[in-house]
């Protein structure tokens, strides 16, 4: 077999294992945004990826509930979720129960979260 192949073919199968490591759900679409009214529980990351060392990792907490996260930095979705959800620092935590926000943690001026801190937050909510 040919290095390229083999290259290839390890390559496809990191690619589909992927999920293994991370089960949070990119929002990059107005349709899947639109989902969330539809799951009992979610929580949701909006982040933007210049900010990407301040993430939650909120994929721990999808043994819980369904977990997504929203890139501002998508052109085609970032300013409209930007303004209609009302997003004035990143990492913005929001927790949405049948579609609607009940709950909605914002780091400080660090733009930094505690993870174990809002970890034990989201857990109180959400149960």
């Amino acid at each position: 077999m040919n290095n390229r192949f083999i290259s290839y073919l390890v390559l496809t199968l990191f690619s589909s294992l992927s999920w293994l490591y991370s089960q949070s759900v990119n929002l990059d679409s107005f349709q899947k945004i639109q989902a969330l009214n539809i799951q009992e529980c979610a929580v949701v990351q909006v982040n933007a990826s210049w900010n990407y060392q301040n993430r939650v990792k909120i994929e721990k907490l999808a043994d819980l509930c369904y977990v997504a996260e929203i890139d501002l930095n998508n052109k085609s979705i970032g300013a409209v979720i930007q303004k209609e959800w009302n997003i004035k620092v990143v990492p913005t935590i929001i927790i949405l129960k049948e579609g609607k926000e009940v709950e909605r943690y914002e780091p400080g001026i660090s733009m930094r979260f505690d993870e174990r801190e809002v970890f034990d937050k989201i857990k109180k909510e959400i149960k």
